[in-house]
């Protein structure tokens, strides 16, 4: 078990969350009944998962954590890519982190960890980055989840966050700085066109 998460490794036994509402409406969690439709391969032409994680900008030996993992869709990415590192895969539904744990066959073995997204149980500092896909905006208190992430990382460390106007809870990439600056971070760089981009962030 690595010290610097207070979770699981195995998905025996998960902790329970906060009530949430489940739909594929604004602001609502993406349920796991569906969670097949967010592995469509069509997906990759749009949302390629291997440049997504290439702009991350992680090392073999980073420590990161994708928060709310869904089914898997970037994490065998993440994980080839810290094959010397740690990963935590982190989503609100343990139906997802099975999915996602039967993705993942190759690079880091991630801890699981069933939490929600702005009360995560990770030690303080003891991340390189966070990585944050086309959820932010299904989590109710974002300034928390932004307050909770900068606790976890690293000085220096890096969040990025991709967003995609497919998803019912597109961020614009200027309301998403308005957003994450004033937690702790500085913005220093945007991949992709505004409607579906990777922003990086610099927890200062």
């Amino acid at each position: 078990m690595w010290a610097g998460v207070r979770g699981l490794e195995t998905l025996d036994t998960l902790p329970v969350t906060a009530s949430r509402e489940y739909g594929l409406d604004r602001g609502k969690v993406f349920p796991a009944a569906n969670a097949k439709s967010l592995l469509n391969p069509l997906r990759r032409l749009v949302q390629s998962p291997r440049r997504t994680v290439a702009s991350i900008g992680l090392n073999e030996h980073s420590h990161v954590l994708e928060l709310g993992c869904g089914p898997g869709f970037f994490s065998p990415y993440l994980a080839r890519s810290v094959p010397n590192g740690r990963l935590v895969l982190a989503d609100l539904q343990a139906e997802m982190l099975v999915l996602a744990r039967d993705r993942v066959t190759e690079g880091a073995r991630p801890v699981f960890v069933q939490a929600d997204g702005s009360v995560l149980p990770i030690a303080d500092g003891s991340l390189d980055a966070v990585f944050i896909a086309t959820v932010l905006g299904e989590i109710p208190d974002k300034t928390a989840c932004l307050t909770d992430v900068r606790r976890i990382l690293r000085t220096g460390g890096t969040l990025a966050i991709a967003e995609t106007r497919r998803d019912s809870d597109f961020i614009a990439i200027s309301d998403l700085r308005a957003l994450v600056e004033p937690c702790g971070f500085e913005f220093t760089a945007q991949r992709g066109i505004r409607w579906q981009y990777v922003a990086r962030f610099e927890c200062t």
